[in-house]
């Protein structure tokens, strides 16, 4: 075995496309200290709707129009709203996770990230990030650029519905009170971690995600050219749905 196939770029998306093909094994989620702990697995990320947390279940009967499923994965989301009749399309920037979407059935799924889509963006009514995706933007200055860039270049009726966990009660992957008191004495958000994907011999490369409460996400909004219009949640523990409209 390579030292490039053991620290393949793809890891997650080779998890996805084995899960996929049937495959059962966990990936792994390891922090850049070294901490690590067992992956969700297919039995998360290739739930049926009944599997899925509250809030996003709660949040389905919210959408209208064209919809795009941004970081998509193994179609675990567009599956669901292609059964209920919606135009929706797949998004992802790893090859193996738009394969493995289109083997188990996702109709029509693009390979790219959100930001090179260009005017492209505009042809939707509005994006769904699940699986506490607002996570892809990795710090808050990311996230700000990238929604204002959103802001511009979407249709001025557009939604975004993106679910994020609080760091602060328990329920993010890869997160306890020390890890986010570490933050605050970095001076950086607390709910801000690098880590990567093990999968059976093969490592990743580190990524950044961001995890925040609403209150921490609202603040964020400012000065983006959107707002929360409506947080959608259970217990503090599980994730959220925030929609998010223009300003």
């Amino acid at each position: 075995m390579t030292s490039a196939r053991r620290r393949d770029q793809d890891v997650f998306g080779r998890a996805l496309l084995d899960w996929a093909h049937g495959g059962t094994t966990h990936e792994v989620l390891e922090r850049v200290d070294g901490f690590a702990q067992l992956g969700a697995g297919p039995e998360v990320y290739l739930s049926d709707y009944k599997g899925w947390p509250a809030a996003e279940r709660a949040t389905l009967r919210l959408l209208r129009g064209r919809v795009l499923d941004v970081g998509c994965g193994a179609g675990r989301v567009t599956l669901e709203l292609q059964r209920r009749g919606y135009d929706v399309v797949g998004l992802d920037t790893s090859p193996l996770a738009v394969r493995a979407a289109r083997v188990r059935g996702v109709k029509e799924v693009w390979c790219s990230p959100l930001e090179d889509l260009g005017p492209k963006i505009a042809r939707f009514d509005a994006l769904v990030l699940f699986g506490n995706n607002f996570g892809i933007f990795g710090t808050p200055r990311r996230a700000r650029l990238v929604l204002s860039d959103l802001a511009a270049s979407t249709k001025p009726s557009a939604r975004i519905f993106v679910e994020s966990t609080s760091a602060y009660y328990g329920g993010a992957p890869g997160f306890d009170r020390s890890y986010y008191r570490q933050n605050l004495q970095r001076g950086i958000t607390p709910g801000q971690g690098r880590f990567r994907f093990r999968y059976e011999d093969l490592r990743g490369p580190w990524f950044n995600w961001l995890y925040v409460s609403p209150r921490e996400m609202s603040d964020l909004l400012r000065g983006t050219g959107w707002r929360q219009s409506r947080v959608i949640s259970a217990e503090r523990s599980e994730p959220y749905v925030a929609v998010l409209e223009k300003d």
